[in-house]
């Protein structure tokens, strides 16, 4: 049976008990897929396209890499902070170090698809903004130029924080009160998803994977 291969930063982490409400979102993935069909999450909390390579964590992922797997890659977040560690340019280290990881994943014979990095919740005079600059561009145009799918989470999520509005969309977000989860400290946090942000990013995953007829043994027929 084959198996879906995450790689990513901490929009995408499997979080446990002591991280309460954070979610990565291909844990909501889950409710999406035909029974049997499984998830290997090697996405990492602040990692970039370039720490995630250095610190080994592809090598990692790669191991565990079989014929017939299914590789999302979702990186951006952290490409594009003023770390020396971190940082990459949007069209040049960026897309050299995206092209690695799709190289490796398809010397494996794993079907590989590009994710644009899911949008932060950011308003200006009551409307979503970009907040990821060039990098959601530059990966479509690697995917483009290496005919390997791109699913644009970017704009597809804007999309639904700009409908869901300003003040409604933070139900998406670790952005709550003191006396939302008994006592526990208020955040304000609109990168990091919970739950319900995460079955939010996996539904529009699958509706556009639906639109491109993508390995259809692997996903539901209809929504959840």
């Amino acid at each position: 049976m084959c198996k879906i291969i995450t790689i990513g930063d901490s929009t995408m982490q499997f979080n446990d008990f002591t991280k309460y409400p954070q979610t990565g979102w291909p844990q909501a993935l889950l409710r999406f897929l035909k029974p049997g069909i499984t998830i290997a999450n090697f996405a990492k909390n602040g990692r970039s396209t370039k720490s995630f390579i250095e610190q080994g964590l592809l090598e990692v992922a790669s191991e565990q890499m079989k014929k017939g797997d299914v590789v999302l890659i979702e990186f951006g977040h952290n490409d594009k902070k003023d770390d020396p560690l971190r940082y990459t340019e949007p069209f040049t280290s960026y897309k050299d170090n995206l092209r690695k990881m799709v190289e490796v994943a398809r010397n494996h014979e794993c079907d590989v698809i590009l994710l644009t990095s899911i949008a932060e919740r950011k308003f200006v005079d009551g409307h979503i903004v970009n907040t990821h600059g060039s990098y959601p561009q530059a990966m479509k145009d690697l995917a483009s130029e290496l005919n390997v799918p791109c699913i644009d989470l970017h704009n597809t999520t804007m999309n639904v924080l700009e409908k869901t509005g300003e003040q409604k969309s933070k139900m998406f977000f670790m952005n709550f009160n003191d006396d939302t989860y008994d006592g526990m400290p208020c955040k304000d946090d609109d990168t990091h998803l919970r739950y319900d942000g995460a079955f939010m990013v996996a539904q529009c995953f699958y509706n556009e994977i639906k639109k491109i007829n993508f390995r259809k043994e692997l996903f539901l027929e209809n929504e959840v």
